[in-house]
Formats: C-alpha cells, structure tokens, sequence
C-alpha cells in the first residue's frame, strides 16, 4: 500500500505500538512484529531493534532517505487483555485511517487498565486459593486471603509512586512472611510456609519466565537474557525479604512449621 503520511508520523505510530505491547508484558518478537506490519500498511519497510528497555525504528523514505526513532521504556507491567485488543486492532487496520487508528489505539491504552477493586480482589483470591492446593483448612485460606488482600492495598501504594521493582519485591516478601509468623504466633495456623508460599505467589512472575523462553527459542537472545536475569532478580528479591523475616522470629524463639 502506498501512503502519503509522512516518515515521521509513520515512525511514531509504529513505535507507539510497539511500546504498547512491550509495556503490557508482551513477547519482543511480538512488538518487533506489529511495528513491522504498521509501516508495511503505510508503504515502508520498516527494520527494528526491540530490547526490554529500548525500540529503535528505522525506515527508508521516499526521498531515499533513512529515518530512524529511538523509543525508552522505562517501565513494564502486565495486561494481557490490552495486548489482546491491540493485536485484533492491528489485524483490521486496513479500517481505519491514520489519525482514526492512532486515536482508537490511546482509547484503549487507556480504557483497558486494571482498576483499583479488581486488582485488590484478584490480589486476595490468589491468597485464599492456593492454601487449597495444599490441602489446607480453613485458617490458612483466610489468612492467606487476608494477606493477599493486604499486599494489593500495599502493590497500589507502592506503584502509584513507582518504587523500584527490586525494593517492591523485598518489601511483598517481609509482608508475606510476617503476617504467616504472626498467624502461626497467634496459634491460628500450623502452616506457616503454606501461608508464605501462597500470597508470595502474587509477586511470582510466571508469565515473564515464560516470556523468557518464547525470546530465546524465536532468536531473541539479548531480550531472553535479560529478562531471565529480571526473573531471577525478582525471585532473589523476594527470598530475602522472606529471609529477614523468618530468621528474626525464629531468633526470637518462634517456630516456622
């Protein structure tokens, strides 16, 4: 298809696709996928270098000219239903024009997000519910409840002011663990590490892992390397924060069952 929008505004709509996809937890094969099919429906080719943290675009114009467009991604979460809707935006985007596409594609960064309730409540479900997987009574699904109610109050607060991932991490594992000390203090569970286990798997990042995986066997060795290495940090992260905790109270004289 031949255009005539220009090559700036070509690069800033592919890279703002891109960075969508990127900052919601999607693959880096998948930004590099949807940039590309953006400027094949304008009438560039276009060549990109997605990282975790950076998206360098670069096309040829038709003055036989090369324009390029550094984007930095200084932060990532996950939403996996806004990278759902930018994927089927993307496969009929022969229906829409510039402009109507770039619009459509701000209304849903912005309307599909997690509010407040939802994440608090799906914080407090993952809590109660897999003390079940462990055969567990009724005590710890409500304390693992109650703790995975207090870690998304916590989580809001926390990313409302963007603290940094690695001191959020410590911080969701001295929770996780002081509240199962102080249930198994209190004598309402002899399950401490059920109780720690099952609200620690609120910070646990599987589908990161299994991003990590789909970047290294599709090729993208740099981006599969760094996001292992993110994996590992927020595991290492969440270990000492648990560590603090349960080392002060067994010193203390409390037994972790």
């Amino acid at each position: 298809m031949t255009s005539n929008i220009s090559e700036s505004k070509v690069l800033e709509l592919a890279s703002y696709t891109g960075r969508m996809i990127l900052q919601n937890g999607g693959e880096v094969y998948r930004a590099e996928d949807v940039i590309e099919r953006v400027g094949r429906h304008f009438g560039y080719d276009i060549d990109t270098f997605v990282t975790l943290t950076c998206i360098v675009v670069s096309l040829k114009g038709s003055d036989e000219k090369y324009y390029s467009q550094v984007t930095r991604i200084k932060s990532r979460d996950l939403n996996l239903n806004k990278i759902h809707e930018i994927n089927d935006l993307i496969r009929h985007i022969h229906e829409y024009s510039y402009d109507d596409f770039f619009k459509e594609l701000k209304e849903r960064e912005e309307k599909f997000c997690l509010g407040f309730y939802r994440f608090v409540l799906g914080c407090t479900m993952i809590g109660a519910t897999f003390p079940v997987l462990f055969n567990a009574w009724i005590n710890e699904i409500l304390i693992g409840g109650i703790g995975g109610f207090i870690i998304g109050l916590l989580l809001t607060f926390l990313n409302k002011y963007e603290v940094n991932s690695v001191i959020t991490n410590i911080i969701g594992g001295i929770v996780c663990s002081t509240i199962a000390c102080i249930a198994t203090y209190l004598g309402y569970t002899e399950h401490t590490s059920t109780v720690i286990i099952s609200d620690l798997m609120i910070f646990v990042p599987g589908i990161a892992f299994v991003n990590t995986i789909r970047d290294l066997t599709s090729g993208d060795l740099i981006a599969g390397t760094s996001r292992f290495t993110e994996v590992i940090m927020v595991a290492a992260a969440l270990a000492v924060g648990t560590g603090i905790v349960l080392k002060t109270y067994m010193s203390l004289g409390g037994i972790v069952y």
